[in-house]
This record gives structure tokens, C-alpha cells and sequence, in this order.
């Protein structure tokens, strides 16, 4: 496709005329690099932003910059390619992550479309779901200008916008610049139709001092662009997020029938630093300024409380936190803490440096070591323990060293509750009935049927403890909303939620050895269904396991959807405290079967997993992101204990097309990943995140969580 090359500046009597000649392009070269050659003052280092490719950089061109590790961004937007005729449509949405140092991965979708009147089938344009990928070279020397190299579109059903390109990029004071090269793939595979992005780019970015304003001009091989960028301080009440928006003009770019496509386009972003901890209110500040009393401190005159009463102490004082199942004692040197925590909902660490710091803070004199055993549905699942002394000291000082050496993590605790000098034989309050409510969303994006339908229901879960390890589950759905493709009758009335109730059934957690985990759960399935449904997880040397899954019900349902019976076997390899890759074979729900792979990386309490699942001839690829939904700290224990999920997910996926298998075919209940009504792994395992190596790397986060919600229990 050819371009025009009008030169950018109109004064032309002060240009040689040997420069005169140059097109623009050149000329676009020439203002980087001289602009690049002034160095003022340097100014602060500024945020990414998303271009419309789905990629960090300028307004259309991407950058050599990745987003940093943790940082989650969403984008919407209008611009669209002047490859694609003109149609009533133009959206253009993106979300990425910076996965790994170095890596970022995005998912794109667009709909260029037009719509019948009264419909969602499009009956011209497109509609495409695309991931793109980049990776920064590692550089030399922090000098030197940032080199990366990125594909877009690189999987999927459909060639639209498949690119190769390397990028250098750079800022020099209040400049930043990127140049390089695009290898692109025609729109669809017919070479009349060229290519949304092939052969030379370069871009700049000027800021406007310290205003959040930046001005941009750039070239991307096939028309110019200028625009206008906004970069908003970081929202304490969004976690430290930005928005950062961007309105831009074309010029020279002309369409498959050769007439002017110049437009104007506007983008907005959300970028989140999932990775980094929001700043903390006024309140949690003022706690974590009340200093503790010195370890030499001297004794206050009076009366000097007995061991007995510490212990007494110590429980009255993990109740006001709001833990449950209490028991305080001692065994020989060690001071054991039983409790259950339903209230600290988004890690379990939290109410672990609650519970170590009030112990160690009412340790009576002598004892060398506590032992915080952790609960769940009366079940002792694993234990933390810690030198006494070694804990005190870090609570004041904050230095982790001696901490992470001394600290021990320990699954099925093996200790003989007879042998424990109960301060109360009985444990404290539990709450009877628990109950969380969590959304239920069925997504269908980017189809020839639909650009986005939905089915959105709420999920109303209640659990009756009975014996240890034992509970009564039930889950009742009710639907909020959906949209019409969803409807009964509908093309896609198979995502459609069911009202009523879902699931009724008992559920038992128990520990075959100390290294198998198990769950099983017995009665009423998805609707109505008898069956069985159950996951074990095997503890190997290390923080490595194994997983396995099953779910069996009958074949005669009321719902739309008759699963066949489920099966999965994985091997989990802890890489590191935050990060496991996943590989393993699945019997799907459709009954077909594959192999299936993720990678997930915990962001605090956020993760990003990304997967690929083969089920027969049919694969897919896709995303899942995963964040709680309930405050840190919930409510207090009662006759009723009300919360969201400690972890909700929400996932993205798309076809992998192959010569066997060429169209990326809606099937929403096809070759999906064995998700088990009652989540084991959540409720009693941290959501996975049990390895020794994890929980000390969470010891300043317990620390925290003590002085924020536990300091007020230690006298003055």
C-alpha cells in the first residue's frame, strides 16, 4: 500500500534544499535523533501507556518498554486500521499483564463490524480475538536504549493482524522515542488487502513538564499520527492506579480502494500495579506507628500476672480479633494456639502474624517456641511455628533475617491434643452458618453471533460445619442479568445461568497420610444430578504436588448442559514462592480428553495463570485472572458469617486453529477445565499457596496484619 510523503513542517525557506527532498518519513528520523541529542534536565520516570495495536507504546506503534512484572492494564478504544473498510463499528479493547520480568502478554479484541438493524450478527467487518506477546532483551547497561521484539496476533482462528517487529526505544529528558520494523502477515491472507502493520516505524513522545500532558507524533509504515496524552497521579482509591487517556489524528492513510482514511481516535486506560501494595489508610498508618514495649523493658510496680494468666490472656485477646475454635496451651516448652480464621479472608498469612504476634507478646516466661495451628472446618490442616524470642524481635525491629531461619511450616499436625496443658478444655465460638456470595459470570466475546454476551448470576453458598472436616455445602444461583443472544432460544442460550438450587451436598476434608490431602463431597449436583465429586493433593519433598480431580454425577439433569464425567491429573513444580507451572492430562466434561498446561503467577493476592487445554482435534489457549472480592478483614464471627470469595476468577480463551481444525467454532461448554463445586484448594489450602517456602516469604505481611488489626491487644 502506498503512502503519501508530505514533510511535516510548512516553513520550508530555512530547509536545504537537499533536505527539501526527503520524505517524511526521513524527516520523522531526522527530529528523533536530533531530539534525542537534547539533554535538559532530566524529568521523573513516567508510566507506560497502551497503543492501539494492544502493546505498550505510542498512539499506534508499540515501544521497546514492558509493562513492569504485576502490572495489569485494560484499554478501550476507537481506532481502527485503514486496512478495514469503513462499518458502523469501531471497538477496540485490549488488557495485558506484565507477567515474568521482561515479558508482557495481551489479549486483543476488535469489532470492526456492521449490524443488521434489531440484531448482534454482523453482517460485514470483523470481529477477532488476537494475543500478542512481547519480550525485552535484557540490556548491558542501563544506558544503553531498551531493544524488544514482539508478535501480535500470533494464535487464533482468524489472520488479521499477525506482525513480527524488533523495537529500540529510549528517552532523553523529557523525550521518549521509539523506531523499528514490522513483518506482517496480509489481513486474511490475501495480499490485496495489505497489512494493518509492516515495514518502518518510529515514534516520539514529548512531556509537558511535570502536567501528566504529553504530546506525540509518529509514523507506523503506513500513515502519520499526532495526539495528545494524559497521565493521572496514582488513585489511592483504585490500589494506585492510573488513567491514562489519549485522543490522536491521522494523516496520508488511504483505504483497500484508495480514498483518504485520515480519523481521529481516542483511547483510555487502566493500569494497575497488582505486584505492589495500595498505600495504606490513615488508621492502618497510625497502627503501625505504635511502637511495642522494649524487650528489656523493667516490669511495672503491682501485681505480676501469672502464666495462667497470660494464657487466659492471650485467648480473650485472639477472640476479640475475631478468630474462631480457640484452644490456647502448653507442651513442654511450646506454647500451641488452635484457631480458625473465616474473618482475614484474603490470605492466611494475615491471621497467622495476627496469631504469632499475640502469642509471642503473651508467651509466659520460659517457653521457647509457639505453634499456630490453622483450622478449617474443625480439621487441623497445617501448623507455623517460630522461636519465641526470635519473633518478639523482629515484631520491633523489622529485620526478617532470623525470622525466615527460624520459622517452620508443618502439614497435618502430629502432635497428641492429650498431651497439651489446655488453658480451656473447650474451644471458643464458631459461627454456625457461613455464607458467601460470589458472581457467576458466563462470557462469550468476539463471535460471529454476538460482540459480547454475557450471563451474569449470583451464587449464594452456604456451609453448615458439622464434625471435623465435615460440612454441609449448598449453592443456589439466581440470575442477574444476560444478554438477548443468551436468551431461551437463543443462539447461545447454552451460557444462560439456571435459577435454583444447585448444589446440595456433604462435603469431607481429611488427611490420608501426612503428604495426602483429600476433600470428597456426596449428593445433589447441578441441579438435581446424584453424584460424587472430589480432589486430593499430594505433598512431594520441596513445595511441589501433585492434583487430582473427579466429578461423576448422573446423566439425567434438567440442565442445558449434561457433563460427562471429569477427570484430571496434574504435577505442580513450585518455580518459586509465586510462581508454578502446571502439566497434567484431563478427561473434559464434553468426554473429550488432552493434555492441558498453565503457567500462574500470584501477584499478593492476585494471580494471572495462563493456560493451553487440548481437547480430541480442539485446542485452546487463554487467560485467567484471579483477585479477591471480600475486604482483607471482614466481618466479626456470628450467627451468621456473611463474605464475597477470597478468590474469584474470570478467564479469557480462544480456538487455536490448525489445518484439521480451520474456524474457530463457538462452543462454550467445550474442553473446559474441571472447576469442582466446592473449591478445597481455596477453603482449606490458601488457594494453593501452603509451600514453606511461601509462608515465610509472607513474614513482613504478618507482621503487619499484627500491628494493624492485633496491636490494640497488647497493654501499653
Amino acid at each position: 500500500m502506498q503512502t503519501e510523503t508530505k514533510p511535516f513542517f510548512r516553513c520550508r525557506s530555512a530547509i536545504p534544499q537537499h533536505l527539501r527532498a526527503l520524505p517524511a518519513a526521513r524527516w520523522f528520523w531526522i527530529f528523533l535523533i536530533l531530539g534525542g541529542t537534547w539533554t535538559p534536565a532530566t524529568v521523573g520516570a513516567q508510566s507506560l501507556a497502551v497503543s492501539s495495536q494492544g502493546n505498550t507504546g505510542g498512539l499506534t506503534i508499540p515501544s521497546a518498554y514492558v509493562l513492569e512484572t504485576g502490572t495489569l492494564a485494560v484499554t478501550y478504544g476507537n481506532f481502527r486500521e485503514p486496512g478495514f473498510s469503513p462499518n458502523d463499528t469501531k471497538r477496540n479493547w485490549s488488557g495485558g499483564i506484565g507477567l515474568v520480568p521482561h515479558v508482557e502478554v495481551f489479549g486483543r479484541f476488535v469489532d470492526y463490524s456492521s449490524t443488521t438493524p434489531g440484531s448482534a450478527v454482523f453482517t460485514g467487518g470483523i470481529r477477532d480475538l488476537s494475543p500478542n506477546i512481547k519480550i525485552q532483551i535484557p540490556s548491558l547497561s542501563p544506558r544503553l536504549p531498551k531493544f524488544a521484539i514482539g508478535m501480535n496476533d500470533f494464535a487464533g482462528g482468524a489472520v488479521n493482524f499477525r506482525s513480527a517487529y524488533g523495537v529500540v526505544s529510549d528517552q532523553y529528558g523529557p523525550l521518549r522515542w521509539s523506531a523499528g520494523y514490522a513483518l506482517g502477515k496480509p489481513i486474511q491472507g490475501v495480499a490485496a488487502n495489505g497489512s494493518t502493520f509492516k515495514g518502518v516505524f518510529a515514534g516520539g513522545e514529548l512531556f509537558v513538564g511535570a502536567t501528566g500532558i504529553a504530546v506525540l507524533a509518529e509514523y507506523d509504515g503506513q500513515q502519520k499520527h499526532a495526539g495528545l496524552r494524559y497521565y493521572s497521579p496514582p488513585m489511592a482509591a483504585l490500589g494506585g492506579a492510573q488513567l491514562i487517556g489519549s485522543v490522536q489524528r491521522s494523516f496520508g492513510g488511504t483505504d483497500r480502494l484508495g480514498a483518504r482514511a485520515d480519523a481521529s481516535a481516542f483511547t483510555i486506560s487502566l493500569v494497575v500495579p497488582l505486584d505492589k501494595a495500595p498505600p495504606k489508610p490513615v488508621a492502618d498508618k497510625l497502627a503501625m506507628d505504635k511502637s511495642l514495649p522494649p524487650l528489656n523493658a523493667k516490669a511495672t510496680p503491682g501485681m505480676v500476672a501469672t502464666a495462667q494468666d497470660r494464657l487466659e490472656g492471650l485467648r480473650k485477646a485472639l477472640v476479640a480479633v475475631g478468630l474462631e475454635r480457640v484452644r490456647v496451651g502448653t507442651l513442654a516448652s511450646n506454647l500451641v494456639v488452635e484457631y480458625e480464621n473465616h474473618r482475614y479472608d484474603h490470605n492466611e498469612a494475615d491471621a497467622i502474624g495476627v496469631v504469632l504476634g499475640l502469642a509471642v507478646e503473651y508467651a509466659p516466661a520460659g517457653l521457647r517456641r509457639v505453634y499456630a495451628v490453622t483450622h478449617k472446618a474443625g480439621l487441623p490442616i497445617y501448623e507455623t511455628s517460630v522461636d519465641i524470642p526470635t519473633f518478639r524481635a523482629f515484631l520491633r525491629d523489622g529485620d526478617e533475617t532470623n525470622v525466615r531461619t527460624s520459622m517452620a511450616v508443618d502439614r497435618a499436625p502430629d502432635y497428641r491434643k492429650a498431651d497439651v496443658k489446655w488453658q480451656d478444655s473447650t474451644s471458643s465460638y464458631r459461627s454456625p452458618v457461613r455464607i458467601e456470595v460470589r458472581p457467576d459470570t458466563n462470557l462469550q466475546l468476539g463471535t460471529e453471533i454476538g460482540s459480547f454476551d454475557y450471563s451474569v448470576a449470583a451464587n449464594v453458598q452456604a456451609m453448615v460445619p458439622l464434625w471435623p472436616g465435615a460440612e454441609i455445602y449448598t449453592s443456589y444461583i439466581q440470575r442477574l442479568a444476560n444478554s438477548r443472544n443468551t436468551e431461551e432460544g437463543a443462539a447461545l442460550q447454552g451460557l444462560r445461568q439456571q435459577n435454583g438450587l444447585k448444589v446440595v451436598s456433604l462435603q469431607q476434608s481429611f488427611w490420608w497420610t501426612d503428604r495426602v490431602f483429600a476433600n470428597l463431597g456426596a449428593g445433589r449436583f447441578n441441579y438435581g444430578a446424584w453424584g460424587v465429586q472430589g480432589e486430593s493433593t499430594v505433598f512431594l519433598p520441596g513445595d511441589d504436588t501433585v492434583r487430582l480431580r473427579a466429578a461423576l454425577q448422573q446423566k439425567k439433569t434438567v440442565s442445558t448442559f449434561a457433563p460427562e464425567p471429569a477427570f484430571s491429573a496434574a504435577y505442580r513444580k513450585a518455580v518459586n514462592a509465586n510462581t508454578w507451572v502446571e502439566a497434567g492430562l484431563q478427561q473434559y466434561s464434553d468426554g473429550s480428553r488432552g493434555p492441558a498446561l498453565a503457567f500462574k503467577r500470584w501477584f499478593g493476592d492476585a494471580s494471572v495463570q495462563l493456560f493451553l487445554r487440548k481437547g480430541g482435534s480442539r485446542s485452546f489457549v487463554g487467560m485467567e485472572l484471579s483477585f479477591p472480592l471480600t475486604p482483607r478483614r471482614g466481618m466479626e464471627p456470628g450467627p451468621v458469617h456473611v463474605s464475597g470469595p477470597s478468590q474469584f476468577v474470570q478467564g479469557l480463551r480462544t480456538r487455536l486453529t490448525s489445518s484439521s481444525s480451520p474456524i474457530n467454532f463457538v462452543e462454550p461448554n467445550g474442553v473446559l477445565d474441571l472447576k469442582l463445586d466446592y473449591n478445597a484448594e481455596v477453603r482449606q489450602l490458601n488457594a494453593g499457596r501452603l509451600g514453606q517456602g511461601y509462608l515465610i516469604a509472607q513474614v513482613q505481611r504478618m507482621r503487619e496484619a499484627f500491628f494493624v488489626y492485633a496491636r490494640d491487644q497488647i497493654p501499653q
